[in-house]
């Protein structure tokens, strides 16, 4: 769903739907990195105070079978993911703006390889969990989160090998399917959020195998890296109308999206968690 791609490129491209695609962009970087900011403190707050508090079983609070003292090295490795996921999060905005790369080009770098490190670890923490133990959904998740692990791997390899190449504009468009892939864990949460909210349990089940569940599987990541796809060409000279019409349109509805499932998890969710997560810090 969301991009946050404002500033791949210091300048607009001509034609039809210019202008409003850099403003639906612009609303998108809004909506995104607040939405992306507050979830990133979240997830270091509540796992890392948990874990620094000695009360790491608390993670199975957000999904079973997270943690299980018979499996350190899986602790160990969805830690991993869940840390560096918080930093991707709050440094993919960062990365995203054209003002930064042009005026701090030295700071836009060194956060590019902190930025990639991370994805990199995130990819292959969640991998590493799903082989030490496969996930609470089974086959089906097992896939599903195996090829998201993998794609963020292959996404930060390419964004940080184009960039050492001097191929600027394939590095930004390897570094907005990174960003895609790396909102992912947030929008996995805000969409089950929107389906209970709307239909209840209707598709899911305790076990995360039913309907619902598995299209999540894979709902949480491959619609985002369609959008992403669909900016990345929209922002080209040559791009048609249509094209670049459609892209708005989905940018709209993302930031939409985006602002109230903010609200509503961040007064449900994310507040209390980091409360949490930080009374089991101060208490370690």
């Amino acid at each position: 769903m969301a991009t946050l791609a404002q500033g791949i490129s210091t300048q607009d491209p001509p034609g039809t739907g210019t202008q409003a695609l850099r403003g639906a962009s612009v609303l998108l970087v809004a909506a995104s990195w607040l939405s992306a900011a507050l979830f990133g403190a979240y997830i270091l707050a509540f796992y890392g105070g948990t874990l620094a508090g000695g009360a790491p079983d608390r993670w199975n609070e957000s999904l079973p079978r997270l943690h299980e003292a018979a499996t350190p090295f899986a602790t160990i490795a969805i830690g991993a993911h869940f840390v560096t996921g918080g930093i991707l999060l709050l440094l993919g905005p960062v990365q995203l703006i054209a003002a930064i790369r042009a005026r701090i080009p030295a700071l836009h770098r060194w956060l590019g390889r902190l930025y990639v490190t991370a994805a990199a670890i995130a990819g292959l923490g969640g991998l590493g969990f799903i082989l030490a133990k496969g996930t609470v959904g089974g086959p089906a998740m097992d896939i599903g989160f195996g090829l998201y692990g993998a794609l963020m791997v292959l996404c930060a390899a390419l964004a940080f090998t184009n960039a050492r190449a001097r191929r600027f504009e394939t590095h930004r468009a390897w570094a907005i399917r990174l960003f895609a892939l790396a909102i992912g864990s947030w929008l996995y949460r805000m969409e089950y959020g929107f389906w209970f909210l709307c239909f209840g349990k209707f598709g899911h089940t305790a076990d995360f195998r039913g309907g619902f569940d598995m299209v999540m599987d894979f709902a949480f990541y491959l619609p985002n890296l369609a959008v992403a796809e669909a900016f990345i060409r929209a922002r080209r000279a040559d791009a048609a109308p249509a094209l670049r019409i459609g892209a708005v349109v989905a940018l709209l509805a993302a930031s939409a999206f985006i602002l109230l499932a903010t609200w509503q998890f961040t007064t449900k969710m994310w507040l209390p968690g980091m409360a949490t997560g930080l009374e089991a810090f101060g208490g370690a």
